[in-house]
């Protein structure tokens, strides 16, 4: 903790200041327009202080074994623009796979190895002011540290999402963990700055039921008593497990009734649960909008939202690199996003489906402005899908997002309720925890991602018929109670996937791929 007191009484000092702050529709709109006319000379700026200045930083590493110096990069972005130009470094070696930005491999190219940690991707100009922390998988979550200055940048980009949809001023409620989960923060900060402050905070897990160390404890205390002094109202998380989904339904349905529209927040699988509930109550959900993001919001999915009364708009987020974009208000489908341009580039480019002899065009990402919590240089997200550019009509395109995101999945991430379990992770329990609990072999377990006929993402294990197994209800346990042996968020993870009953036991012999190979994990992906 003492190494983090800086960082905390920088919070104490700025917090008050930063909540009396405020962002306007023609704020958003002039941000925005600002910075997307300037996005190469942030990224230029961003990579000459954030990597040429630092000797240890593993890209300059990457650019010097490409050859590339800092004069290079301004010549070869300025004659070949941004995107080609990243392309061109990604073909000479400079990119970091997910693995590597999340330190677990070593990055090499040729004959050179570097050794790197999660922290060797942070922003070095990053003014931290809190903590979160990346990731529910199995394995060490990432540090990400958050600047309020990021927080404020944020609140511009959701205010354009909120206005193409006619969100702006609607009572809203989210549905989220609290710290180290830092969605949840975020989202009530932002909901000061665009004055429109969160009705009801609930808390999917019982906040008394996570091992919080005194670092998020002291954040959310914080937060709450410098608002009681502003008398801002900030809502207190409620705990509310899946199992009570119907009172999200009848909060979010008495708000629609009383002021016309509703906002809810929170994970696609958890809007489904809140619309099934409000089905089988017979509560008319007509007026309540769900936004969210944590897994794909399939067609399964969104059907079930909408059957209720209610619309469904997508986002795109992940930890490191935030809102990466929201939802289209004249949409192709249910996964259309406009892409957050002004602060992130993308480009795709070919990577093996794990266990598999395919291939998908993955995203890789990199970071635009000064105020990212973490620097991506073409990271390889993981994720794949549609990437296009074309006329919508919507605001969104208005105010100059063009580029549309959709039909977005994971080639090595299992997902359900929100919460991404990472693949090189699972691993370990697949091939060394199970079978040494209860016998067999790594070929007699395997865990497969998968949607029920109600829409919800199951994460099935299969287990073969051969093993003698008393309790059937074992192995589940066993997975579980390792999820929460990992870090903080692996700990919600095993709190949130236990509670909603998303993990589930079959006995089923594994399934090899086309080529024979019996992979530990198959996501959706992999079908695809």
């Amino acid at each position: 903790m003492s190494s983090r007191i800086p960082m905390y009484a920088r919070f104490m000092r700025d917090l008050p200041g930063f909540l009396k702050k405020r962002v306007t529709l023609d704020d958003a709109r002039e941000w925005v327009g600002r910075t997307l006319a300037h996005r190469e000379e942030g990224f230029l700026r961003l990579v000459q202080r954030g990597v040429y200045t630092r000797p240890k930083s593993p890209y300059l590493f990457l650019l010097r074994e490409a050859g590339c110096e800092y004069g290079d990069l301004v010549k070869l972005v300025g004659e070949e623009g941004l995107e080609s130009a990243l392309g061109i470094l990604y073909d000479r070696g400079v990119y970091v796979s997910f693995d590597e930005f999340k330190g677990r491999t070593p990055i090499v190219r040729g004959s050179q190895t570097l050794e790197t940690t999660a922290d060797d991707f942070d922003n070095p100009h990053l003014r931290r002011h809190y903590e979160s922390e990346s990731g529910g998988s199995t394995g060490a979550g990432t540090r990400v540290g958050v600047e309020l200055d990021t927080v404020f940048e944020g609140a511009n980009s959701t205010m354009l999402g909120l206005a193409a949809h006619g969100l702006l001023q609607v009572p809203a409620v989210i549905w989220t963990s609290v710290l180290p989960n830092g969605v949840g923060v975020v989202l009530l900060l932002q909901s000061v700055l665009m004055r429109n402050v969160l009705r009801r905070w609930f808390a999917p897990v019982n906040p008394g039921d996570q091992r919080r160390p005194l670092r998020f404890r002291f954040a959310n205390a914080y937060i709450f008593a410098t608002s009681r002094a502003m008398r801002l109202g900030l809502p207190h998380p409620e705990p509310l497990p899946a199992a009570e989904a119907v009172t999200i339904a009848r909060v979010s349905a008495s708000y629609a009734r009383q002021e016309g529209q509703c906002l809810v927040r929170c994970a696609i699988s958890m809007s489904l649960r809140v619309a099934l509930a409000a089905r089988k109550e017979g509560i008319d959900l007509t007026g309540v909008t769900f936004m969210g993001a944590g897994e794909p919001p399939s067609a399964a999915k969104v059907s079930g939202i909408t059957d209720s009364g209610a619309r469904y708009v997508p986002t795109y987020t992940f930890s490191e690199g935030g809102r990466v974009g929201m939802g289209c208000a004249n949409p192709i489908d249910g996964t259309d996003v406009h892409f957050f341009s002004h602060r992130l580039a993308v480009i795709q480019r070919p990577q093996l489906v794990p266990g598999t002899a395919a291939t998908v065009n993955a995203f890789c990402y990199t970071s635009l402005l000064p105020t990212a919590p973490k620097l991506m240089l073409n990271m390889e997200s993981d994720d794949f899908g549609v990437l296009e550019k074309r006329s919508c009509g919507c605001l969104l395109e208005a105010a100059g997002l063009s580029d549309h995101i959709r039909q977005v999945r994971s080639a090595r991430k299992l997902t359900g309720e929100g919460i991404t379990l990472i693949g090189s992770d699972l691993e370990r329990i697949m091939e060394e925890l199970l079978p040494a609990r209860f016998g067999g072999s790594t070929l007699d377990y395997q865990l497969v991602e998968e949607e029920d006929a109600s829409g919800f993402t199951r994460i099935t294990l299969l287990v073969s018929p051969e093993l003698p197994i008393a309790d059937e209800d074992e192995p589940v346990r066993v997975l579980l109670e390792a999820l929460g042996k990992g870090e903080l968020r692996a700990d919600v993870a095993r709190s949130v996937l236990a509670a909603a009953g998303t993990v589930r036991m079959r006995r089923e012999k594994p399934v090899a791929n086309s080529r024979g190979k019996l992979p530990p994990f198959k996501t959706m992906a992999h079908r695809r």
